[in-house]
């Protein structure tokens, strides 16, 4: 049975590579779409929303357009409920959605590894604790960028060396580059010693996070530079806005891929069928049930869907191991996860789409009569 459906296929050679291009081009696209959405599902349920506020300078359009005084770090630790703060400088390159994100920022090096869930990949931590143009680079930007330890990573007049490559469970850590707050306060196309993007600001665990950032708001009201406090959360959901969209339209393009690959894989058994309708009859004649005449054509329309999804998966997933695309916004980059449940959907969906393109030829070939068949 499987020889003879090998065989069908190959007899219109140009017609089935069609069809296995058509079906693997949508499986591809498809992974690609999902693989954001499980890539921002993963950096919004990797972060600690319960105990983080990000405070921010008040109706700031961007990271980049928010500028707070140090000075404020001392304030705040001393605002009932505050556990640790931690001030960060923050320089990007594009504050809109961008497939080649990068982000710098700078923080007290004591405070950051001791606030930021950092693990080392290679490298050393105490030489970055130790050289004030060192830096820390989350290992999926590495990857993106082919950089190493004992590397320097020049981005416009920023100059720094990689002293360590880190890993985070927070997903959002890997595509930062951190660095010394004062060197990139000193930086040219920063240079704005004395100022801060934001604070990270840790709650204490019997705390009420909301109390706290309407008693920081509060205490900064009337002064030059009036603060925004929100959630982690609530600061990832907005800067993922856009990143959001991008997905909700892609999966819109998702679903009019199944219905062409519906379509083709329907075609394409369909013409297949029609081509063989009185090898099918003689098939019949020398014995062959109807249910070995339906399976010969349901196991084609099969065999081109998964075929097509074989090539379709495997060609996004070496995609995504070669290059790791990144895609961010507001200095928040999501990177495309490809999980094990993705892999099986994607197969499932193709293994769906070809019985819901065979069923209907199948059954039309099965019940076909033979002498009607034979004479046609």
């Amino acid at each position: 049975m499987l020889l003879l459906i090998v065989r069908n296929m190959r007899r219109r050679m140009g017609r089935t590579a069609l069809t296995v291009v058509g079906v693997a081009s949508a499986l591809a696209l498809l992974v690609l779409v999902e693989s954001l959405g499980s890539g921002l599902s993963r950096a919004m349920d990797a972060t600690d929303a319960a105990r983080t506020l990000v405070v921010f300078r008040d109706n700031r359009y961007c990271p980049q357009t928010s500028f707070l005084p140090e000075s404020y770090t001392r304030r705040i630790e001393n605002v009932d409920g505050v556990e640790r703060v931690l001030p960060v400088k923050v320089f990007l390159n594009n504050c809109r959605a961008s497939l080649d994100l990068v982000t710098f920022q700078g923080a007290p090096a004591a405070d950051l590894l001791a606030q930021r869930d950092l693990v080392t990949v290679a490298g050393d931590l105490g030489t970055f604790e130790r050289e004030k143009d060192a830096a820390l680079v989350g290992q999926t930007f590495a990857a993106r960028k082919g950089l190493a330890v004992g590397d320097r990573f020049r981005f416009g007049e920023i100059d720094v060396k990689i002293a360590a490559i880190v890993a985070s469970s927070d997903s959002t850590q890997e595509s930062l580059i951190l660095t010394h707050l004062e060197y990139l306060q000193r930086a040219g196309p920063v240079n704005r010693l004395g100022t801060v993007t934001q604070f990270e600001v840790l709650v204490d665990e019997d705390a009420d996070p909301a109390v706290v950032g309407a008693a920081i708001d509060e205490g900064f009201a009337t002064a030059e530079s009036p603060t925004d406090t929100r959630p982690r959360i609530a600061y990832l959901e907005s800067a993922t806005r856009d990143l959001r969209e991008i997905l909700r339209f892609g999966r819109l393009l998702g679903l009019a891929c199944i219905v062409v690959v519906l379509s083709l894989v329907a075609n394409t058994v369909i013409i297949a069928a029609q081509e063989r309708v009185r090898e099918t009859a003689v098939l019949r004649a020398i014995g062959f049930r109807e249910g070995h005449i339906a399976s010969l054509v349901l196991g084609e329309a099969l065999a081109l869907s998964l075929t097509g999804a074989a090539l379709g998966v495997g060609g996004a997933l070496v995609l995504l191991t070669t290059v790791h695309p990144t895609i961010g916004s507001e200095g928040i980059s999501v990177e495309f996860l490809v999980t094990p449940e993705l892999i099986g959907n994607g197969f499932l969906l193709a293994l769906g789409t070809g019985i819901a393109a065979g069923l209907l030829p199948a059954i039309r070939s099965a019940r076909a009569g033979i002498v009607d068949s034979l004479v046609s």
